[in-house]
């Protein structure tokens, strides 16, 4: 396997491609029209063209002959190259990445030479400044025989299907592709590393993770898909727990996760809990910078879907698809954000699930978002468990399966919970009697929602259920809002300062006896099924209401 670059790195300030990586550069680029060149294996760098150009490179365009005697060619702002020797280019570092061809610049056969080794090769014998590369894989299968190619420190790092290539893994030890970047945040580091159209085949007995990021500038991940089903918890040749992890190490990192599909799952081992199991897409607690995760699908993982909840950093999840995982499907922490994604239950995972989750710290936005659940919910559709303030709006539930609720909210009982304009049509079969909406928090202001509950069983089902096991819940607002459920709504605790007003409730609203409560504004609301208020009532505000008399 050739190597394409200089000998003597310590007096070299800037990086090397052949002349075949330099005219397919320039072509990219719209450069120079075609640059005419030929090349020769042999010493591991293309030969120099040997006929109608004088010993030069023939510059179609402009009809110029750069020869011997020309030591530079200038292209304005675009690139800047010279003539280093007689039989290779040089590029300056801070310009482009060089192009490095796997099949005519390493000499990589697809399937058959380990491509992971080869570009491991090529990339470790740069410094870390003059790391400036794209790796371009043709169309094909190519072998991947490599554990864990940690690309820790360059310029610039691509690794591009062109148009597409698969990486086939075919050693049992390979548990993971790549380590991008370090943790420590010092200099050199990972700049800016890019992956698009790639798919990782594990077909077979295989199972690998692909990534493993910590991005320091930016990072751009895009097509990447899994062929074949994981085996995290095989005892012989398990792979790496994260599929595809992407880190930024500071605050001003930027990450785009776009397009990617892990939709073959994960194989389930039977033990007391999910956890083990491997994630698809995630950022751990080392994330301090923003991702994007952009159109992305996931199904059939065991161990969470979008699994984003454990860091200080911000993540963006826009457009996604879950379907059929256990954990949670989405799983949002302190400031991320949900957008126009949906997430969809057929079949039991074999583990307790949740759809949306949210937690650790508060400030997340979720917008847009449809579940669909056709299956038993053990715990709940949406939980809420965050510390600090949250908003969901425009959410849309339908649940047609059995027992378990759709919304849970207990969170830190100081900061508001905001649900606007969000709908549950629950249409469950339900073997236990069961509320849809629990509140065990105070500070949750419901607006403009409509839960429209329909039992599909002997068992009823209910709508909106405030209790959190004997403390107060106080400042439950109800603004707008429409319950349709065999028992609209029941205060099973004391509290004070609730907010209830132009509401319909269609069926039996109550408070158990020994609630108090205090303070309450029950105003314009229109109360069609029955009213059994059992506790008391401590300056109650309010009398005009339709249907009903306090």
């Amino acid at each position: 396997m050739e190597d394409d670059h200089q000998t003597d790195r310590s007096t070299r300030t800037s990086g090397t491609t052949t002349r075949r990586s330099y005219v397919g550069l320039l072509a990219a680029m719209g450069l120079g029209g075609a640059v005419a060149a030929t090349g020769q294996r042999g010493n591991g760098i293309a030969a120099a063209q040997s006929g109608g150009a004088a010993d030069g490179l023939s510059v179609s365009d402009s009809g110029t002959t750069v020869g011997d005697g020309v030591t530079g060619l200038d292209f304005a702002e675009n690139l800047s190259a010279t003539q280093s020797g007689e039989n290779e280019v040089t590029v300056r570092g801070e310009t482009n990445p060089n192009v490095v061809d796997v099949r005519d610049d390493l000499g990589v056969t697809p399937e058959d030479d380990d491509l992971w080794g080869a570009i491991e090769d090529h990339y470790h014998s740069f410094e870390p400044t003059e790391r400036n590369h794209c790796y371009k894989i043709p169309a094909g299968t190519w072998h991947v025989e490599t554990d864990n190619v940690h690309f820790e420190a360059h310029e610039s790092l691509g690794i591009v299907g062109a148009p597409f290539a698969v990486l086939k893994v075919t050693d049992q030890d390979v548990d993971r592709l790549m380590t991008v970047g370090t943790l420590d945040t010092s200099l050199p580091h990972a700049q800016r590393t890019v992956m698009r159209n790639i798919q990782v085949d594990i077909r077979g007995e295989y199972d690998t993770g692909i990534a493993r990021w910590y991005t320091y500038t930016y990072g751009h991940m895009e097509n990447v898909s899994m062929r074949g089903r994981r085996d995290k918890l095989n005892p012989t040749y398990g792979g790496d727990r994260y599929t595809i992890m992407v880190d930024g190490v500071k605050h001003t990192t930027t990450n785009v996760i776009c397009g990617c599909t892990l939709t073959n799952g994960d194989t389930r081992y039977d033990r007391s809990t999910h956890v083990g199991h491997a994630i698809p897409f995630s950022s751990d607690i080392y994330n301090h910078g923003t991702n994007f995760w952009e159109g992305c699908q996931v199904a059939d993982y065991i161990d969470n879907g979008i699994y984003v909840s454990g860091d200080d950093g911000r993540n963006v999840v826009t457009g996604c698809y879950v379907r059929n995982c256990a954990g949670a499907g989405i799983r949002i922490g302190p400031n991320d954000y949900v957008q126009d994604c949906q997430i969809t239950m057929t079949d039991h995972p074999g583990y307790p699930w949740s759809g949306l989750w949210l937690e650790n710290g508060g400030g997340q936005l979720v917008s847009q978002l449809l579940i669909d659940s056709q299956i038993e919910t053990e715990t709940e559709i949406v939980r809420l468990t965050q510390d600090g303030p949250a908003r969901l709006t425009d959410v849309h539930i339908t649940d047609e399966g059995t027992d378990g609720r759709a919304i849970r909210v207990n969170d830190d009982d100081v900061k508001p919970t905001i649900f606007d304009g969000c709908t549950i049509t629950d249409r469950s079969s339900p073997t236990v009697a069961d509320y849809a909406v629990y509140v065990q928090s105070s500070d949750v202001t419901f607006d403009n929602c409509e839960f429209d509950i329909s039992s599909q069983s002997s068992t009823d089902r209910y709508g909106v259920f405030v209790t959190n096991g004997g403390d107060g819940i106080d400042r439950l607002a109800l603004d707008g809002c429409t319950i349709d459920a065999d028992a609209s709504l029941r205060f099973a605790e004391s509290g004070e300062g609730h907010t209830v007003e132009s509401s319909f409730f269609e069926g039996l609203v109550m408070s158990d006896t020994g609630t108090t409560l205090s303070s309450v504004l029950w105003i314009g609301n229109r109360h069609n099924g029955e009213t059994n208020f059992g506790g008391e009532r401590d300056g109650w505000q309010g009398d005009f209401n339709f249907g009903f008399d306090v």
